[in-house]
């Protein structure tokens, strides 16, 4: 049974490619993740370094602590990214499905 936001009477062919399609995506996004998740671990790590310490002062420790947040934002982005891309391949795993299914049902004269 298909969903209110797809789109009616995709063919299995179509199925497949929005499955592969879907797939390329959750690859491209690991991969994108795998980049932005330890972006500013070195930033930070050198920032936050104190024997001896890189710098001094007001303006040092805002800068560090917004580093710091900052490296914490871009961990969740990538976790997020990482999880959406599971999804991806759920769904692509689904459409794939769905796609054998329309095809065995053409196959036996049920489809349209």
């Amino acid at each position: 049974m298909a969903r209110p936001d797809e789109p009616a009477g995709e063919t299995p062919e179509q199925l497949k490619k929005r499955a592969g399609d879907l797939r390329a995506c959750a690859r491209r996004a690991r991969t994108l993740a795998k980049k932005l998740g330890p972006h500013l671990d070195g930033a930070a790590k050198k920032a936050q370094q104190t024997d001896p310490p890189l710098w001094r002062g007001p303006f040092a420790t805002r800068s560090t602590q917004q580093i710091a947040n900052r490296k914490s934002t871009l961990g969740q982005m990538a976790s997020a990214l990482m999880h959406d891309a599971g999804r991806w391949d759920t769904e692509a795993d689904r459409l794939d499905d769905e796609a054998k299914t329309g095809s065995a049902k053409r196959k036996t004269g049920l489809g349209h």
